[in-house]
């Protein structure tokens, strides 16, 4: 974000933008040299330092659409298919042909082709490529944002959207992230199914020193099992018993008190709008945090609650959040509300 964000400077210094900042920059930083190839100073500030660190992240999508060509750097500019010329044609080959470092692309013209001498087309036959490029003497050159074959003005989103890190969206991602969600108990569920909680099991492979000091703790909510992801949603007796007796409340009843099991059962219903999924989503939520709350408060504050009130925290955290949802107001919805025994006042007919 901070590089999507410092590329408007960039985009500024590129183009020319009549600012003070930007007059200071080219004549007290960049002086009479390409924004793309200057050096880095050893004593310049910690702003002008980070924007020319991010040159190699951005070059490759900052395009010059060519107009008059009088604007654009013919050696150091994105504005032909073959990328910035500068890339093949070394400094020492340019000025030997007669050509200085700070051209345009303008003036490398004559008579309506390239001047460039014909040696440089046996040399670099990829030069032969900038043939098809469309030069307009009456229009302006314009630095654009380029990702793939869109071109677009240069915004924040936009840079942010190209050269954010990218993977495959996970099938789980609507059972985690959903509109009207409780945020926390999201992230949780996120730590969950990335297998992040920092219960013994994980602690233990990578605290060496620990592994071989101790051995692993036991689940404090049971006393029979070693403390892991998978014993603690839902196989611990504790947790289990928890489960049991929250989810016959969104009809998740045959579903066993394993992770991968109630996992399974929500992927199909993750995308429908149902008020029903939408509990059952909910509840599956806050049964987690509050169990990992109270695993918590064990270990650290030495404080015990039964499973019968632990039970009764998530039934009522579910409630709360149903009450203040935007619902539908249809009959499913006023069922289902009145199974959380809540009145008709959280329901609109402009909901989602």
């Amino acid at each position: 974000m901070n590089v999507a964000l410092m590329t408007a400077h960039v985009g500024s210094i590129l183009s020319r933008r009549n600012s003070l900042w930007v007059d200071w920059v080219h004549d007290y930083r960049l002086k009479g040299k390409n924004f793309w190839v200057c050096k880095i100073p050893s004593n310049c500030s910690s702003s002008w330092r980070k924007l020319l660190q991010m040159r190699p992240s951005i070059r490759s999508y900052m395009w010059m659409n060519i107009g008059s060509g009088a604007d654009t750097s013919a050696w150091y500019d994105n504005w032909c298919s073959i990328g910035p010329l500068g890339n093949f044609l070394t400094p020492h080959t340019i000025t030997n042909a007669g050509y200085c470092l700070d051209d345009k692309v303008a003036d490398v013209r004559a008579n309506g082709g390239w001047s460039w001498p014909n040696a440089w087309r046996d040399l670099f036959p990829v030069l032969n490529q900038v043939d098809n490029v469309n030069i307009d003497p009456n229009k302006v050159d314009k630095l654009l944002w380029r990702d793939g074959d869109d071109l677009n003005e240069i915004t924040t989103s936009g840079v942010w959207h190209s050269i954010r890190y990218r993977t495959p969206e996970v099938e789980w991602s609507s059972v985690v992230w959903f509109a009207q969600c409780i945020p926390r108990h999201a992230f949780l569920m996120w730590l969950i199914m990335r297998g992040k909680l920092l219960t013994q099991d994980k602690i233990l492979q990578w605290d060496l020193q620990r592994r071989k000091n101790m051995n692993m703790m036991c689940c404090l909510l049971c006393y029979q099992n070693n403390d892991s992801h998978s014993h603690l949603f839902f196989e611990c007796n504790f947790s289990a018993q928890v489960w049991c007796s929250v989810r016959k409340k969104v009809g998740m009843d045959s579903v066993n008190p394993k992770w991968p099991d109630i996992i399974e059962w929500l992927m199909p219903r993750a995308r429908s709008k149902s008020v029903t999924n939408y509990a059952a989503r909910l509840l599956v939520a806050a049964s987690a945090y509050i169990i990992w709350q109270e695993r918590n408060a064990r270990i650290f504050m030495n404080q015990l609650r039964p499973p019968e009130v632990i039970s009764e925290i998530i039934l009522n955290t579910v409630r709360y959040k149903l009450m203040g949802a935007k619902l539908r107001n249809t009959t499913n919805v006023q069922r289902v509300l009145a199974e959380w025994k809540i009145g008709g006042n959280s329901v609109s007919d402009d909901g989602g």
